[in-house]
């Protein structure tokens, strides 16, 4: 019995979450600790490109795109991607020169969020509200590599915009 009472909360913690219990509890399968550890913080966006699966890759919002991906400790996540020569579009009204405008704007733009969790070389979005609101609800698979200060993430099935993608980020 004494042996029970020299174990941390922590550490309990640890061993529950290691058979599964927090999983019960708080209705997402943890990560392996390091597996998520190792993508938790803020990352730059570096490139955005679409794989058409002919062995080159195109800019999904042209040269230079721009974002921010953040993965929180307490599996929260938020992602904020925009090319960075959008046609003009002010706020708070969303007004533009024209519709085309309006429209081109917000197709080079991208932002959700929600909750996260890491199986395996997949991380999962479980997206809570979005810029499109057709997401709101639906959970996008992602495959990842972490290597260094790189990450570099595969959208798989469910698609956003029905092709393949790939996106390059650094640690900020």
């Amino acid at each position: 019995m004494s042996q029970l009472h020299s174990v941390s909360r922590k550490g309990l913690l640890e061993i529950a979450a290691s058979f599964g219990v927090l999983a019960a509890v708080g209705g997402v399968a943890p990560a392996p600790a390091d597996a998520r550890e190792g993508i938790v913080g803020a990352w730059n966006l570096v490139s955005f490109d679409v794989d058409e699966g002919k062995g080159k890759e195109k800019p999904r919002f042209g040269p230079d795109p721009v974002g921010y991906l953040i993965y929180s400790a307490d599996a929260r996540m938020a992602a904020v991607l925009a090319g960075t020569h959008r046609p003009m579009l002010n706020s708070p009204a969303g007004t533009a020169q024209s519709e085309e405008s309006r429209t081109q704007s917000l197709l080079n733009f991208l932002a959700y969020a929600g909750r996260y969790e890491v199986r395996g070389d997949r991380v999962f979005h479980h997206v809570e509200v979005s810029v499109f609101t057709n997401l709101m609800g639906t959970t996008l698979e992602r495959q990842f590599v972490l290597q260094g200060d790189t990450l570099t993430i595969r959208t798989l099935p469910p698609e956003i915009w029905n092709s393949s993608n790939v996106l390059v980020w650094k640690r900020a």
